[in-house]
């Protein structure tokens, strides 16, 4: 089908297999059970039937209502064949291959193949091709679902949704009324879902479904389309396209097909079948949560996932879109730029309306739509925090993948301003070693700037302002939690870890009956102020080794972008930067006792060594240690002692290895989002910091323990977000880019066994 030899091969990478009941299926986080068929930055997708009752229509016809992933029928344009009025039975095969859904059926005396390709940013196209030497009645129908969720109808949920279908030629319309909840649905009022034939039908419209009924010869070849489009302005836009495409449907089928081809030459380089599967599942992964411009995002992005609840539509994440972005500029270098130019679109500039203190932030999240404070309506946009310093590195890989320099001048002030505004509203103690923090946000402080913070009375709480009373009440052993420690959790991109002062209350009662002190684990916060004395954010007062990291290896690359570019001067300024920085991890964030790294508290007095204060080995082992082997900043001395850690399978080497808490942790848990679940991301980190140092036979057992443990991971199952360390479970969103990000990147990086696995 698209390389020689791999059609079989890359048959079901992904079970794509489901038929709704409901428009939000009931899962404890609200993920879809279902991997719907997306490409091309569709806003729609397509299942295949579970059922013989179901066979000749596409199931599910998902939609991504702006920020959320809905099913809209169970059924939707359901083909039937009738010969001298009575049904012709059918049967057969249905199957996925990357880019297309095939379904090959027969009956007596008929053969029918449906071939369903995306061929453009909001249409799909359907070709059905029909064998017989009769004439036959074909019969079309679809049903919308009433059925909200497991307790409510959409009625009962939103009485203004309700849809509405109208014929169109050859085709039907459906238009859903407007809805405006943040955290469940959200429609223009002009959104709709269009089918449109090339066959001449007639239609029958009922309540919430369809009949449709047309007369065909024998051996017949007819082409339907597909699209879902947000609001009317879209519609109009669409249907213009629509017309060239139902001109010559082979000629876009073929370019779909070319498309995909291009994207799967990249694993013809793998020698083994149960790896080079495995890849072209990352890749349909990617591919399937690529978002065409919508909304406030004008460009194309790359969301987490599809199908998971809090991650659809084009929501778009700085520390997601680096590692997204340094994989497809592998097989979709344009995608690449443009999920990265999506961030960068909403850097924060000077004159800055609403925080013109943070002149060089990237917003945490950016999507479909602004925050009521830029004047609309969305819940999800967050500028309480960013992400860690990986830009450049993404920046750098995807100019050496496209070689675009003209790209990457565009790109060097705005990864400079990135890097200006962590020095300047992150570095509490003006050492140039830049801790998470918090902005200034009404889910942070108060108007005054007093830092927010929750006093826990059994089950009550009491909301308070103020550090100074904060730090008094810790001081007692009172339950206090600040949503600034929230955000700069998610600063780092590990939301809960151990080492930002997240625990169990129930291991911390273990802690405390092994000696332990509850201020052991209690975080406390600065503001960061100008030179002029204006107030702009808040830090963690502890400086993060991975951070620190990140800022050497953002500070190297930033050197060789100078380079490139002719900034000499720069270059010499950000090569001393990195060097000064890495002598600071090594010489303060690493103690020789445990052999291991760890963010340090900083302290009312610098040490006499110059160190902010002293390692925080209190709170356990996390993947943070290793972050100075990934981004080459160890000294050959301790990256073998952090090798030996890695490796004890007392801390990381657990049934699958390097999880986000080392089993001695005492905040670990095989549960825990942060504090024990394998995230693919720092296991990559891991194992390639392993590898610059020498250590390649570890990281290719390492990696090898991974793909053989993890469910489902070398057969049909979605990619998933982590992976239980001590059983291999599958564990949060299906469909999840960054882990299909990183699977790429070790499939590809490192030599492993041709055995499959």
């Amino acid at each position: 089908m698209l390389l020689s030899g791999s059609s079989l091969a890359f048959n079901n990478l992904i079970d794509r297999v489901g038929e709704p009941s409901m428009m939000r299926p009931s899962d404890e986080f609200k993920h879809s059970p279902y991997s719907p068929f997306f490409d091309m930055g569709a806003w729609h997708g397509h299942l295949l039937p579970s059922s013989d009752e179901e066979l000749g229509g596409f199931t599910g016809h998902a939609v991504i209502a702006e920020e959320y992933l809905l099913y809209i029928a169970k059924r939707f344009d359901r083909l039937q064949l009738y010969r001298h009025g009575e049904r012709v039975p059918l049967s057969g095969e249905v199957f996925s291959q990357p880019g297309v859904l095939i379904q090959k059926l027969h009956g007596p005396e008929v053969r029918v193949t449906l071939t369903l390709r995306f061929v453009d940013h909001r249409t799909s196209l359907l070709k059905t091709h029909i064998e017989s030497p009769h004439q036959h009645t074909l019969r079309f129908d679809g049903q919308l679902l009433s059925q909200f969720d497991d307790k409510r109808t959409h009625t009962q949920a939103f009485a203004d949704y309700q849809p509405v279908l109208t014929p169109i030629s050859n085709g039907i319309r459906v238009e859903f009324g407007r809805v405006r909840a943040p955290w469940e649905l959200l429609t223009s009022g002009t959104s709709s879902y269009v089918m449109q034939k090339t066959l001449p039908i007639t239609f029958t419209s009922e309540k919430n479904g369809f009949h449709a009924q047309a007369r065909v010869d024998a051996n017949t070849t007819f082409y339907t389309l597909y699209s879902h489009t947000l609001n009317d302005a879209e519609y109009k836009d669409t249907r213009k396209r629509h017309q060239a495409i139902l001109k010559s449907p082979e000629q876009y089928l073929q370019q779909s097909k070319q498309r995909w081809h291009s994207y799967l030459q990249v694993t013809q380089k793998i020698k083994s079948p149960s790896h080079r599967r495995l890849l072209a599942k990352t890749i349909e992964t990617l591919l399937g949560n690529w978002r065409a411009p919508a909304g406030a995002i004008k460009h194309h992005t790359v969301s987490p996932a599809v199908t998971a609840r809090w991650f659809s539509g084009n929501l778009t994440w700085p520390w997601d879109t680096w590692k997204q972005a340094y994989t497809l500029s592998h097989f979709h270098p344009l995608l690449a730029k443009e999920n990265i130019n999506t961030v960068f679109a909403h850097q924060i500039q000077p004159g800055d309306k609403v925080r013109p203190q943070d002149v060089g932030m990237l917003p945490d999240l950016v999507g479909y739509n602004v925050s009521p404070e830029r004047g609309g309506d969305g819940g999800n946009w967050s500028e309480r925090n960013t992400k860690p310093s990986l830009a450049a590195w993404a920046v750098m890989k995807v100019y050496e993948q496209t070689q675009d320099s003209q790209w990457l001048k565009t790109m060097y002030p705005k990864l400079k301003a990135y890097r200006q505004w962590w020095l300047r509203n992150r570095d509490h103690n003006r050492n140039g070693v830049p801790e998470y923090g918090a902005t200034l946000d009404k889910a942070h402080n108060n108007p005054k700037g007093q830092l927010k913070f929750i006093l826990l009375e059994g089950d009550k709480h009491r909301v308070l302002y103020g550090l100074e009373q904060f730090r008094t009440l810790k001081s007692q052993g009172k339950s206090v939690t600040l949503p600034a420690q929230t955000a700069a959790s998610w600063e780092s991109g590990r939301d809960d870890a151990g080492n930002f002062g997240f625990i169990h209350p129930q291991q911390l009662a273990e802690y405390l009956k092994t000696g332990g002190k509850r201020q052991d684990w209690q975080v406390d916060f600065a503001k960061n102020v100008s030179t002029h004395g204006q107030l702009l954010g808040y830090s963690l007062k502890q400086e993060s080794v991975d951070q620190a990291s990140y800022m050497v290896a953002d500070n190297r690359y930033l050197a060789k972008i100078a380079r490139l570019l002719g900034h000499t001067d720069d270059a010499e300024v950000f090569a001393k930067a990195a060097q000064q920085l890495s002598d600071y991890i090594n010489r303060c964030m690493f103690d020789p006792n445990s052999g291991y790294y760890y963010d340090i508290e900083i302290a009312s007095v610098p040490l006499e060594n110059g160190c902010a204060g002293k390692p925080l080995s209190k709170r356990g082992k996390g993947p943070e240690g290793w972050s100075p082997l990934f981004n080459q900043v160890a000294t050959p001395a301790q990256a073998q002692a952090v090798r030996n850690v890695m490796l004890n399978p007392n801390e990381f080497n657990s049934h699958i290895p390097l999880g986000s808490a080392a089993l001695s942790n005492p905040a670990f848990g095989p549960n825990i989002y942060w504090r024990g679940r394998v995230w693919l991301d720092q296991f990559y980190f891991g194992v390639k910091g392993l590898s610059h140092y020498g250590y390649h036979q570890d990281a290719q057992q390492l990696i090898e323990k991974l793909l053989s443990r993890a469910n489902g991971l070398m057969q049909n199952a979605p990619i998933r977000e982590n992976y239980h360390p001590l059983n291999g479970a599958v564990q949060g969103a299906p469909n999840f880019s960054w882990s299909a990000a990183h699977l790429f990147m070790l499939l590809t990086e490192f030599k492993l066994s041709k055995q499959d696995v």
